[in-house]
């Protein structure tokens, strides 16, 4: 649910994109998570439970604590120090929180129900998987919808942004904009959910041009 632009690692050597979203105000690492917050809190309703599944986007915030020089970045001085010290205080005391779930919940006054898998965790619903992002395999390999489908369990996956079905392995698209830094030329991405009926049975639904239909 991340993406994570305002200081994603593929940019790290990338001076005029770092220079693009400084004059642009996107590199603002707070704004960007208080903006995906209020997305999540907007979109679950009060009957319902958002379920956020561990994924590689969502983990860049960590990446980004790890490895990222502050003293490049004093704008985003104030909110790399907080998520540092909130990080190190959990584990000191045996917590295992991601900086990203534990900012989230922090700023979830009106107690929304949310719930935050870690990467071994599972969620079926009607016997199908849908803890799993996509972007991690079988023992740690590289993830794909091909290699996902030879798992003994139907299973909704995301990460390539683009959907399609392998035998019972299903993927969605994207939520995002179609047309991102990081994709050039031709691409297959597509703004698309995945329903699962009452009687457990998948539907992709596209999104063209605003438009849908079940």
């Amino acid at each position: 649910v991340l993406d994570f632009s305002s200081a994603s690692h593929h940019d790290k050597f990338n001076y005029i994109n770092k220079f693009r979203k400084h004059i642009t105000k996107t590199d603002n690492v707070h704004d960007e998570l208080v903006l995906t917050a209020d997305y999540i809190f907007d979109t679950t309703p009060s009957y319902s439970t958002s379920v956020i599944i561990a994924s590689n986007h969502n983990e860049h915030l960590t990446r980004w604590l790890n490895e990222c020089d502050i003293r490049n970045e004093p704008w985003n001085a104030l909110i790399y120090h907080k998520l540092m010290f909130d990080t190190l205080s959990s584990i000191k005391i045996g917590h295992s929180a991601t900086p990203f779930d534990s900012f989230i919940k922090e700023l979830n006054k009106n107690q929304c129900n949310i719930k935050f898998l870690k990467r071994s965790d599972s969620f079926k619903l009607h016997g199908i998987e849908l803890a799993m992002h996509g972007d991690i395999g079988s023992n740690g390999s590289r993830g794909s919808r091909e290699a996902l489908s030879k798992l003994p369990y139907s299973s909704v996956i995301g990460h390539s942004h683009s959907p399609g079905i392998s035998k019972n392995c299903w993927q969605v698209g994207t939520s995002s904009l179609l047309q991102l830094d990081y994709n050039k030329g031709p691409s297959s991405w597509l703004n698309t959910h995945i329903i699962i009926h009452k009687n457990g049975k998948m539907q992709l639904i596209n999104i063209i041009k605003g438009k849908w239909r079940i």
